[in-house]
Protein backbone atom coordinates (compact mmCIF):
# COMPACT_ATOMS: atom_id res chain seq x y z
CA UNK A 1 0.00 0.00 0.00
CA UNK A 2 2.87 2.34 0.84
CA UNK A 3 4.44 1.77 -2.63
CA UNK A 4 1.11 2.53 -4.35
CA UNK A 5 0.86 5.81 -2.41
CA UNK A 6 4.33 6.82 -3.54
CA UNK A 7 3.54 5.91 -7.22
CA UNK A 8 0.36 7.94 -7.04
CA UNK A 9 2.18 11.00 -5.73
CA UNK A 10 4.87 10.58 -8.43
CA UNK A 11 2.31 10.42 -11.25
CA UNK A 12 0.53 13.53 -10.07
CA UNK A 13 3.77 15.45 -9.64
CA UNK A 14 4.98 14.55 -13.13
CA UNK A 15 1.60 15.31 -14.67
CA UNK A 16 1.49 18.80 -13.19
CA UNK A 17 5.03 19.57 -14.39
CA UNK A 18 4.37 18.25 -17.96
CA UNK A 19 3.61 21.08 -20.45
CA UNK A 20 1.35 18.77 -22.44
CA UNK A 21 -1.20 18.78 -19.54
CA UNK A 22 -1.35 22.54 -19.66
CA UNK A 23 -1.93 22.35 -23.47
CA UNK A 24 -5.20 20.43 -23.06
CA UNK A 25 -8.08 22.82 -23.67
CA UNK A 26 -11.34 23.15 -25.59
CA UNK A 27 -9.63 25.39 -28.09
CA UNK A 28 -7.71 22.38 -29.45
CA UNK A 29 -10.25 19.87 -30.62
CA UNK A 30 -7.86 17.96 -32.83
CA UNK A 31 -5.94 15.12 -31.27
CA UNK A 32 -2.26 15.20 -31.96
CA UNK A 33 0.30 12.63 -31.01
CA UNK A 34 1.23 14.48 -27.90
CA UNK A 35 -2.45 14.86 -26.98
CA UNK A 36 -2.93 11.13 -27.09
CA UNK A 37 -0.06 10.79 -24.66
CA UNK A 38 -1.63 13.46 -22.39
CA UNK A 39 -4.99 11.71 -22.39
CA UNK A 40 -3.30 8.44 -21.56
CA UNK A 41 -1.54 10.07 -18.62
CA UNK A 42 -4.79 11.67 -17.33
CA UNK A 43 -6.61 8.38 -17.69
CA UNK A 44 -3.89 6.60 -15.76
CA UNK A 45 -4.00 9.22 -12.99
CA UNK A 46 -7.80 9.08 -12.71
CA UNK A 47 -7.85 5.32 -12.68
CA UNK A 48 -5.15 5.10 -10.05
CA UNK A 49 -6.88 7.71 -7.88
CA UNK A 50 -10.20 5.88 -8.12
CA UNK A 51 -8.57 2.62 -7.09
CA UNK A 52 -6.80 4.39 -4.23
CA UNK A 53 -9.94 6.01 -2.85
CA UNK A 54 -12.01 2.85 -3.13
CA UNK A 55 -9.39 0.72 -1.45
CA UNK A 56 -10.78 -0.50 1.95
CA UNK A 57 -7.32 -0.65 3.49
CA UNK A 58 -6.85 3.06 2.88
CA UNK A 59 -10.04 3.89 4.83
CA UNK A 60 -8.93 1.68 7.69
CA UNK A 61 -5.57 3.46 7.86
CA UNK A 62 -7.33 6.85 7.82
CA UNK A 63 -9.62 5.76 10.67
CA UNK A 64 -6.66 4.52 12.69
CA UNK A 65 -4.83 7.80 12.14
CA UNK A 66 -7.89 9.73 13.33
CA UNK A 67 -8.10 7.60 16.44
CA UNK A 68 -4.40 8.11 17.12
CA UNK A 69 -4.93 11.86 16.79
CA UNK A 70 -7.92 11.75 19.19
CA UNK A 71 -5.84 9.77 21.67
CA UNK A 72 -3.14 12.39 21.51
CA UNK A 73 -5.62 15.18 22.47
CA UNK A 74 -6.91 13.40 25.69
CA UNK A 75 -5.40 12.74 29.15
CA UNK A 76 -3.16 9.84 29.91
CA UNK A 77 -3.65 7.97 33.17
CA UNK A 78 -0.51 9.52 34.63
CA UNK A 79 -1.69 13.03 33.75
CA UNK A 80 -5.07 12.35 35.33
CA UNK A 81 -3.48 11.09 38.55
CA UNK A 82 -1.23 14.15 38.73
CA UNK A 83 -4.22 16.48 38.33
CA UNK A 84 -6.13 14.62 41.03
CA UNK A 85 -3.13 14.84 43.36
CA UNK A 86 -2.80 18.58 42.76
CA UNK A 87 -6.50 19.12 43.43
CA UNK A 88 -6.19 17.09 46.63
CA UNK A 89 -3.27 19.21 47.82
CA UNK A 90 -5.18 22.43 47.08
CA UNK A 91 -8.26 21.19 48.93
CA UNK A 92 -6.06 20.13 51.85
CA UNK A 93 -4.60 23.63 51.99
CA UNK A 94 -7.97 25.33 51.56
CA UNK A 95 -10.10 23.44 54.11
CA UNK A 96 -8.13 24.52 57.23
CA UNK A 97 -8.33 28.11 56.04
CA UNK A 98 -12.09 27.83 55.56
CA UNK A 99 -12.52 26.21 58.98
CA UNK A 100 -10.38 28.88 60.60
CA UNK A 101 -12.46 31.61 58.97
CA UNK A 102 -15.66 29.99 60.19
CA UNK A 103 -14.33 29.64 63.72
CA UNK A 104 -13.23 33.29 63.68
CA UNK A 105 -16.79 34.25 62.73
CA UNK A 106 -18.23 32.05 65.50
CA UNK A 107 -15.85 33.51 68.06
CA UNK A 108 -16.85 37.01 66.98
CA UNK A 109 -20.52 36.07 67.40
CA UNK A 110 -19.74 34.73 70.87
CA UNK A 111 -18.03 38.00 71.76
CA UNK A 112 -21.05 39.90 70.50
CA UNK A 113 -23.31 37.80 72.75
CA UNK A 114 -21.19 38.72 75.75
CA UNK A 115 -21.26 42.35 74.67
CA UNK A 116 -25.05 42.23 74.68
CA UNK A 117 -24.97 40.79 78.20
CA UNK A 118 -22.74 43.66 79.24
CA UNK A 119 -25.09 46.29 77.84
CA UNK A 120 -28.06 44.57 79.47
CA UNK A 121 -26.22 44.44 82.81
CA UNK A 122 -25.54 48.18 82.68
CA UNK A 123 -29.17 48.84 81.85
CA UNK A 124 -30.16 46.62 84.79
CA UNK A 125 -27.86 48.64 87.04
CA UNK A 126 -29.33 51.91 85.76
CA UNK A 127 -32.90 50.71 86.33
CA UNK A 128 -32.52 48.81 89.62
CA UNK A 129 -29.34 50.42 90.98
CA UNK A 130 -27.32 47.22 91.07
CA UNK A 131 -25.92 44.61 88.72
CA UNK A 132 -27.81 41.30 88.44
CA UNK A 133 -27.14 38.93 91.36
CA UNK A 134 -25.69 35.45 91.04
CA UNK A 135 -29.06 34.32 92.36
CA UNK A 136 -31.80 36.12 94.26
CA UNK A 137 -31.94 33.90 97.35
CA UNK A 138 -35.06 35.22 99.03
CA UNK A 139 -36.23 33.24 102.05
CA UNK A 140 -39.90 32.54 101.41
CA UNK A 141 -41.91 31.00 104.26
CA UNK A 142 -38.67 29.97 105.95
CA UNK A 143 -37.45 27.93 102.99
CA UNK A 144 -33.65 27.83 102.37
CA UNK A 145 -32.15 30.27 99.90
CA UNK A 146 -31.46 27.58 97.30
CA UNK A 147 -35.18 27.31 96.56
CA UNK A 148 -35.01 30.83 95.14
CA UNK A 149 -32.13 30.61 92.69
CA UNK A 150 -33.36 32.72 89.78
CA UNK A 151 -30.08 33.53 88.05
CA UNK A 152 -28.63 36.62 86.38
CA UNK A 153 -29.82 35.73 82.87
CA UNK A 154 -33.41 35.50 84.09
CA UNK A 155 -33.12 39.09 85.31
CA UNK A 156 -31.52 40.34 82.10
CA UNK A 157 -34.16 39.09 79.64
CA UNK A 158 -36.26 42.33 79.70
CA UNK A 159 -33.10 44.31 78.87
CA UNK A 160 -32.28 42.08 75.88
CA UNK A 161 -35.56 42.47 73.98
CA UNK A 162 -36.85 39.24 75.51
CA UNK A 163 -39.85 40.70 77.31
CA UNK A 164 -42.09 37.78 76.37
CA UNK A 165 -39.65 35.37 77.96
CA UNK A 166 -39.39 37.57 81.04
CA UNK A 167 -43.17 37.74 81.34
CA UNK A 168 -43.31 33.94 81.41
CA UNK A 169 -41.27 34.02 84.64
CA UNK A 170 -43.23 34.93 87.75
CA UNK A 171 -40.56 36.44 89.99
CA UNK A 172 -43.05 36.67 92.81
CA UNK A 173 -42.49 32.94 93.19
CA UNK A 174 -39.37 31.03 94.16
CA UNK A 175 -37.65 29.21 91.30
CA UNK A 176 -38.31 25.78 92.81
CA UNK A 177 -41.67 24.81 94.24
CA UNK A 178 -41.68 24.66 98.03
CA UNK A 179 -43.62 21.41 98.01
CA UNK A 180 -43.13 18.16 96.08
CA UNK A 181 -42.28 17.59 93.31
CA UNK A 182 -40.15 20.76 93.80
CA UNK A 183 -40.38 21.64 90.11
CA UNK A 184 -39.11 24.78 88.40
CA UNK A 185 -41.95 27.30 88.25
CA UNK A 186 -41.32 28.65 84.74
CA UNK A 187 -41.76 25.78 82.28
CA UNK A 188 -42.23 27.98 79.21
CA UNK A 189 -39.08 30.00 79.93
CA UNK A 190 -37.06 26.86 80.63
CA UNK A 191 -37.98 25.44 77.23
CA UNK A 192 -37.39 28.70 75.33
CA UNK A 193 -34.11 29.02 73.46
CA UNK A 194 -32.58 32.50 73.59
CA UNK A 195 -29.99 32.76 70.77
CA UNK A 196 -27.90 35.32 72.67
CA UNK A 197 -27.39 32.78 75.47
CA UNK A 198 -25.66 30.22 73.21
CA UNK A 199 -22.15 30.22 71.74
CA UNK A 200 -22.17 29.00 68.11
CA UNK A 201 -18.86 27.19 68.63
CA UNK A 202 -20.53 24.76 71.03
CA UNK A 203 -23.05 22.07 70.08
CA UNK A 204 -26.08 24.29 70.93
CA UNK A 205 -27.97 21.09 71.83
CA UNK A 206 -30.11 20.51 74.87
CA UNK A 207 -28.43 18.51 77.65
CA UNK A 208 -31.51 17.98 79.82
CA UNK A 209 -35.12 16.95 79.36
CA UNK A 210 -38.09 15.82 81.47
CA UNK A 211 -36.77 17.05 84.79
CA UNK A 212 -37.99 19.20 87.68
CA UNK A 213 -41.62 18.53 86.71
CA UNK A 214 -41.08 20.01 83.22
CA UNK A 215 -41.70 17.88 80.15
CA UNK A 216 -39.57 18.35 77.06
CA UNK A 217 -36.11 19.68 76.30
CA UNK A 218 -34.52 22.38 78.43
CA UNK A 219 -33.01 25.32 76.52
CA UNK A 220 -29.21 25.26 76.94
CA UNK A 221 -26.89 28.12 77.88
CA UNK A 222 -23.19 28.97 77.49
CA UNK A 223 -22.69 32.08 79.64
CA UNK A 224 -22.13 32.58 83.34
CA UNK A 225 -21.42 35.49 85.70
CA UNK A 226 -18.36 35.61 87.90
CA UNK A 227 -18.68 35.04 91.65
CA UNK A 228 -14.98 35.75 92.22
CA UNK A 229 -11.87 33.71 92.93
CA UNK A 230 -13.55 30.73 94.61
CA UNK A 231 -11.13 31.07 97.53
CA UNK A 232 -13.66 32.77 99.82
CA UNK A 233 -15.70 30.74 102.32
CA UNK A 234 -18.81 32.90 102.74
CA UNK A 235 -21.20 31.96 105.55
CA UNK A 236 -20.63 28.21 105.20
CA UNK A 237 -16.89 27.84 105.66
CA UNK A 238 -16.47 25.93 102.40
CA UNK A 239 -14.32 27.03 99.50
CA UNK A 240 -16.28 27.92 96.41
CA UNK A 241 -19.06 29.43 98.52
CA UNK A 242 -21.60 31.43 96.50
CA UNK A 243 -22.22 33.72 99.49
CA UNK A 244 -20.29 36.90 100.33
CA UNK A 245 -17.85 36.20 97.48
CA UNK A 246 -15.27 38.64 96.14
CA UNK A 247 -16.59 38.96 92.59
CA UNK A 248 -19.38 40.89 90.89
CA UNK A 249 -22.26 38.37 90.94
CA UNK A 250 -22.89 35.94 93.81
CA UNK A 251 -25.75 34.75 95.99
CA UNK A 252 -27.95 37.67 97.12
CA UNK A 253 -25.47 40.25 95.76
CA UNK A 254 -26.39 43.84 94.88
CA UNK A 255 -23.11 45.19 93.50
CA UNK A 256 -23.00 48.56 91.78
CA UNK A 257 -20.43 49.75 89.25
CA UNK A 258 -19.05 52.14 91.86
CA UNK A 259 -18.34 49.16 94.15
CA UNK A 260 -15.81 47.80 91.65
CA UNK A 261 -12.81 49.69 92.97
CA UNK A 262 -10.25 47.59 91.14
CA UNK A 263 -11.56 49.21 87.97
CA UNK A 264 -14.43 48.01 85.83
CA UNK A 265 -12.07 47.57 82.84
CA UNK A 266 -9.84 45.26 84.91
CA UNK A 267 -12.59 43.13 86.48
CA UNK A 268 -14.22 40.18 84.74
CA UNK A 269 -17.99 40.13 85.10
CA UNK A 270 -18.92 37.14 82.92
CA UNK A 271 -17.44 34.51 80.64
CA UNK A 272 -18.41 31.40 78.70
CA UNK A 273 -18.75 27.74 79.59
CA UNK A 274 -19.16 24.52 77.62
CA UNK A 275 -22.32 22.45 77.68
CA UNK A 276 -22.06 19.30 79.74
CA UNK A 277 -21.79 15.77 78.38
CA UNK A 278 -21.65 12.19 79.61
CA UNK A 279 -23.99 10.04 81.64
CA UNK A 280 -25.71 11.49 84.67
CA UNK A 281 -25.26 10.20 88.21
CA UNK A 282 -22.41 7.91 87.20
CA UNK A 283 -19.29 6.72 88.97
CA UNK A 284 -16.35 6.36 86.59
CA UNK A 285 -13.76 3.57 86.97
CA UNK A 286 -10.86 6.04 86.81
CA UNK A 287 -9.87 9.58 85.90
CA UNK A 288 -8.43 8.36 82.62
CA UNK A 289 -11.88 8.22 81.02
CA UNK A 290 -13.02 11.53 82.48
CA UNK A 291 -13.60 14.40 80.04
CA UNK A 292 -12.60 17.40 82.11
CA UNK A 293 -13.99 19.96 79.69
CA UNK A 294 -17.57 18.70 79.72
CA UNK A 295 -18.01 16.78 82.99
CA UNK A 296 -18.06 17.86 86.62
CA UNK A 297 -17.45 15.80 89.73
CA UNK A 298 -19.48 15.75 92.93
CA UNK A 299 -17.45 14.54 95.94
CA UNK A 300 -20.60 14.44 98.09
CA UNK A 301 -18.46 16.14 100.71
CA UNK A 302 -16.77 19.47 101.34
CA UNK A 303 -15.48 21.18 98.22
CA UNK A 304 -11.69 21.29 98.48
CA UNK A 305 -8.66 20.21 96.46
CA UNK A 306 -8.33 16.78 98.04
CA UNK A 307 -11.97 15.77 97.74
CA UNK A 308 -12.41 17.14 94.25
CA UNK A 309 -9.27 15.50 92.86
CA UNK A 310 -10.28 12.12 94.30
CA UNK A 311 -13.93 12.07 93.24
CA UNK A 312 -15.13 9.87 90.37
CA UNK A 313 -18.82 10.78 90.74
CA UNK A 314 -19.84 12.73 87.66
CA UNK A 315 -22.87 14.84 86.76
CA UNK A 316 -24.76 14.65 90.10
CA UNK A 317 -27.39 15.99 89.34
CA UNK A 318 -27.96 17.10 85.74
CA UNK A 319 -25.30 17.95 83.20
CA UNK A 320 -23.56 21.28 83.32
CA UNK A 321 -25.35 24.32 81.78
CA UNK A 322 -28.64 22.43 81.63
CA UNK A 323 -30.70 25.64 81.95
CA UNK A 324 -30.27 29.39 81.71
CA UNK A 325 -32.75 30.34 84.44
CA UNK A 326 -30.82 28.96 87.44
CA UNK A 327 -28.09 30.78 89.37
CA UNK A 328 -26.05 27.69 90.19
CA UNK A 329 -22.35 26.73 89.82
CA UNK A 330 -23.49 24.17 87.26
CA UNK A 331 -25.28 26.84 85.22
CA UNK A 332 -25.01 30.63 85.21
CA UNK A 333 -22.41 31.44 87.90
CA UNK A 334 -18.75 30.40 88.03
CA UNK A 335 -15.43 31.38 89.63
CA UNK A 336 -11.71 31.57 88.85
CA UNK A 337 -10.42 28.90 91.23
CA UNK A 338 -9.18 26.84 88.28
CA UNK A 339 -7.47 28.25 85.18
CA UNK A 340 -9.60 28.75 82.05
CA UNK A 341 -10.07 25.55 80.06
CA UNK A 342 -8.30 23.56 82.79
CA UNK A 343 -7.47 20.19 81.20
CA UNK A 344 -6.47 18.53 84.47
CA UNK A 345 -9.21 19.49 86.89
CA UNK A 346 -12.88 19.06 86.01
CA UNK A 347 -15.37 21.37 87.63
CA UNK A 348 -16.31 20.28 91.14
CA UNK A 349 -19.77 20.98 92.59
CA UNK A 350 -21.44 19.72 95.77
CA UNK A 351 -24.34 20.79 97.96
CA UNK A 352 -23.35 22.10 101.37
CA UNK A 353 -23.83 19.65 104.22
CA UNK A 354 -23.57 20.74 107.84
CA UNK A 355 -24.72 23.69 109.86
CA UNK A 356 -23.77 27.05 108.33
CA UNK A 357 -23.58 30.33 110.18
CA UNK A 358 -26.78 31.26 108.36
CA UNK A 359 -29.17 28.27 108.58
CA UNK A 360 -30.95 29.41 105.42
CA UNK A 361 -27.74 28.82 103.44
CA UNK A 362 -27.90 25.07 104.03
CA UNK A 363 -27.86 22.67 101.04
CA UNK A 364 -26.73 25.41 98.62
CA UNK A 365 -24.47 24.29 95.77
CA UNK A 366 -20.80 25.21 96.20
CA UNK A 367 -18.11 24.60 93.63
CA UNK A 368 -15.00 25.23 91.61
CA UNK A 369 -16.46 26.05 88.21
CA UNK A 370 -14.19 27.76 85.72
CA UNK A 371 -14.62 29.32 82.28
CA UNK A 372 -14.43 26.84 79.40
CA UNK A 373 -14.90 27.22 75.66
CA UNK A 374 -14.65 25.49 72.29
CA UNK A 375 -12.40 28.27 70.98
CA UNK A 376 -8.78 27.42 70.36
CA UNK A 377 -6.39 28.76 72.98
CA UNK A 378 -8.65 30.54 75.43
CA UNK A 379 -12.02 31.97 76.44
CA UNK A 380 -13.97 35.16 75.82
CA UNK A 381 -14.54 37.28 78.90
CA UNK A 382 -16.80 40.26 79.58
CA UNK A 383 -15.36 43.03 81.73
CA UNK A 384 -17.52 45.07 84.06
CA UNK A 385 -17.14 48.12 81.81
CA UNK A 386 -18.84 46.21 78.97
CA UNK A 387 -15.71 45.46 76.96
CA UNK A 388 -14.95 41.91 75.78
CA UNK A 389 -11.52 40.35 75.48
CA UNK A 390 -10.04 36.96 74.67
CA UNK A 391 -8.06 35.47 77.58
CA UNK A 392 -5.45 32.82 76.88
CA UNK A 393 -5.44 29.41 78.55
CA UNK A 394 -1.85 30.07 79.58
CA UNK A 395 -2.67 33.08 81.75
CA UNK A 396 -0.96 33.01 85.14
CA UNK A 397 -3.40 31.67 87.74
CA UNK A 398 -2.63 34.59 90.07
CA UNK A 399 -3.62 37.08 87.39
CA UNK A 400 -6.67 35.02 86.45
CA UNK A 401 -7.86 35.18 90.05
CA UNK A 402 -6.94 38.85 90.43
CA UNK A 403 -9.19 39.93 87.54
CA UNK A 404 -12.08 38.11 89.23
CA UNK A 405 -12.09 40.36 92.31
CA UNK A 406 -13.89 43.68 92.49
CA UNK A 407 -11.95 45.49 95.24
CA UNK A 408 -8.98 43.40 96.41
CA UNK A 409 -6.49 46.06 95.37
CA UNK A 410 -4.38 43.87 93.07
CA UNK A 411 -2.60 45.31 90.05
CA UNK A 412 -3.67 42.95 87.30
CA UNK A 413 -3.77 44.09 83.71
CA UNK A 414 -4.30 41.67 80.83
CA UNK A 415 -2.75 42.89 77.61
Amino acid sequence: MLNRDRNHESLIRNAVKDDTVASLSLSQPKLTGSSVVDISICYAILKHSFEYLTDANWWIMLRQASLRKADRTGFTLVELLVVIAIIGVLVGLLLPAVQAAREAARRMQCQNNLKQLGIASHNHEAALRHLPPGFRGNAVNGAPYYFDTWGPLAYLTPFMEQSNVYNSIDLRLTMFQLIPPFGIQAPDAVRTRVPSFMCPSDTMESVCRDAYAIQGEFAPNNYAFCMGTGTTRGVTGWLGSPYDADGVAYGRSKIRITDIRDGSSNTVMASERLLGAGDERTVLPSRVVMRTQTMYVNPNAEVNDANCSASLRINFNQRRMYTWVAGDPRCTIYNHYYAPNDRINPDCVANFVGTPADPLARSTAHGFSTARSAHTGGVNALNADGSVRFISDTIDLRIWRAVATRNAGEIAIIE
